[in-house]
């Protein structure tokens, strides 16, 4: 699956194991660590996440956010007083040619694995061609597309040795795209451009990703302990090329189901660092402008958003008719709702989020976001949309009576925020439009699939995020060509026009409108209801120094952490 397409919570289906070799150290070191976390000598962080996780494969690693600490690419996105901006990180130097499609990466030679073997170009060439092999069918291999051969290789019109991103020697890489692409550094921070061990990988056959003892590391932590439901460990990579400059000797992850009991832990000094929402949230906000914690806030390059089943028009077959689905998208006070529901988060009026951007500048900077005219028009009026709701009735030839209506809502319920979302739509639809809402939650994501696929819902529940800085791989979602069913089958000639446009410019300004006409054309269309656009709030307590967040690749910044002050 794409990263960008739905996000689920996997839990560790792992059973506790001893430390990992290669990163030093036994099992009996963990627990001394632990001991020693409270000591002011003693660099160790303590954190808490929802879930750890199931896969261990850097090619097709959704989560991402997390164990991406743990490796490294050609490239690292850095977020820092300036911004963010991209910074070298495997390659030491990179020599572009001047049309902008043929890159060289020299390597850096102090690059290692956790087991001490140099990490090589062969590393590089062998991960991105295992990501395109069909064999593996990996969702994110589209993200090579641009790279001569890769298509062909990925969709078994051609081969690995067609692929023109390949090792010159140990420590030389070089790629050679189709067009030139103002994004392509951007897209080497994410993890499934990241090196991979030939030789591990395919001596673990297809325990490979699955078993993390199988696993060696190039970042600047190596994963060293996992129990199932309830803790991970880090250490320090000993082998990391920039070792010196990482200060936290480990991070020690806990398990922790409920954002209640994450709260009580960071009030309590159990964890360091806490993401929460809605009324913690507030709660600490608070705290934080009384100057008890510090807190960091940034845009995050997603949105959820609710789509559509064109297929068939959905379980109520109305959807098909855009009348009804401007009613109901309409219809949502995104203000009251994030105010309700989550305490931060911006509310969307279209697709694109503010940390994206063309050629530097946020793409929300620069596009008016459609959806908030013909939004305000209607400004809440139940009786004008309840008027709009049966004006499509009448054009499906249906009965106009809105009490004898119903839609089915299909949401995967993951999360405390995505029970009071859903609850909250099915309150707002019915009281405004006056129809009936039937909710559909799973909690299994298998299953959500499989209702999907069916076309058992007329709404669902989705969220899009990139993992490099351009609005295309949102955008593409829709796209035809790939009649992706998280866009529920939407279809329309020119959208797709405007996406193969944005594909064939050469300059910002070229990409930058064809992509305004294409999120106005989604929006023109009621081709899904964009809700909020995602934000992240982390509180940390005053002993937390430079931890950073950014955007893309290894979201939290670990290898720049450092405690000082814990016991004072």
């Amino acid at each position: 699956m794409k990263f960008k397409r739905l996000l689920t919570s996997a839990l560790a289906v792992i059973m506790s194991v001893s430390m990992l070799a290669g990163c030093g150290g036994t099992s009996d070191s963990a627990k001394k660590e632990e001991t020693k976390a409270t000591s002011e000598d003693t660099q160790v962080l303590n954190l808490s996440a929802n879930y750890f996780g199931n896969n261990f494969d850097v090619q097709d690693m959704g989560w991402r956010w997390m164990m991406a600490a743990c490796y490294s690419g050609l490239y690292r996105n850095v977020a820092d007083e300036s911004g963010e901006h991209f910074e070298l990180e495997g390659a030491e130097k990179v020599d572009v040619s001047d049309d902008g499609t043929e890159y060289t990466f020299h390597l850096r030679k102090d690059a290692k694995w956790s087991d001490g073997e140099p990490v090589t170009a062969h590393d590089y060439e062998y991960g991105w061609k295992r990501l395109l092999n069909p064999e593996y069918a990996y969702g994110n291999a589209y993200g090579l597309y641009n790279v001569v051969g890769a298509k062909e290789y990925n969709t078994g019109e051609g081969t690995a040795d067609d692929v023109q991103a390949y090792a010159e020697d140990d420590y030389t890489f070089k790629v050679k795209l189709l067009a030139e692409d103002p994004t392509f550094i951007s897209k080497l921070v994410s993890t499934p451009l990241y090196p991979t061990r030939e030789d591990l990988a395919e001596a673990a056959g297809d325990d490979w990703g699955k078993d993390w003892t199988l696993n060696v590391y190039n970042g600047p932590f190596c994963m060293t302990e996992l129990v199932e439901d309830n803790k991970m460990v880090w250490t320090k990579n000993e082998y990391y090329w920039n070792k010196d400059n990482t200060k936290l000797d480990s991070i020690n992850w806990f398990f922790v189901a409920e954002g209640s009991t994450a709260a009580t832990m960071f009030e309590n000094d159990e964890i360091d660092i806490l993401q929460t929402t809605g009324d913690y949230s507030k709660k600490y906000k608070e705290k934080a402008a009384a100057g008890e914690i510090k807190m960091i806030a940034a845009d995050y390059p997603g949105t959820t958003y609710l789509g559509y089943e064109f297929k068939d028009g959905g379980k109520s077959k109305l959807m098909k008719n855009q009348k009804i689905r401007e009613a109901l998208t309409y219809s949502i006070d995104r203000e009251e709702m994030i105010e309700t529901a989550f305490g931060q988060y911006k509310p969307a009026y279209g697709l694109i989020p503010p940390a994206l951007s063309v050629g530097g500048e946020s793409f929300r900077k620069s596009v008016e976001e459609p959806l908030l005219k013909p939004y305000e028009e209607y400004d809440g009026d139940s009786e004008k949309l309840q008027e709009l709701f049966k004006e499509g009735l009448k054009e499906l030839n249906m009965d106009t009576d809105l009490s004898k209506v119903t839609i089915t809502f299909l949401s995967f319920d993951s999360t405390a925020e995505d029970a009071t979302m859903r609850e909250y739509l099915q309150q707002t639809w019915q009281q405004k439009l006056g129809i009936t809402v039937e909710l559909n939650a799973m909690n299994d994501y298998t299953l959500f699939a499989a209702e999907q696929e069916a076309g058992n819902y007329d709404v669902y529940q989705n969220y899009c995020a990139c993992d490099n800085d351009d609005p295309y791989f949102l955008l593409e979602t829709f796209y035809a060509h790939s009649l992706d069913m998280f866009a529920g089958c939407y279809n329309n000639p020119e959208f797709d026009a405007a996406i193969d446009k944005s594909k064939k410019a050469t300059d910002d300004e070229g990409r930058l409108e064809a992509y305004k006409e294409a999120e106005q054309i989604l929006i023109d269309d009621s081709a899904f209801i964009p809700v909020y656009y995602t934000t992240k709030e982390y509180f940390l307590k005053p002993w937390v120094k430079d931890f950073r967040w950014s955007s893309y690749g290894a979201s939290m910044e670990f290898y720049i952490t450092y405690i000082e002050g814990r016991n004072k």
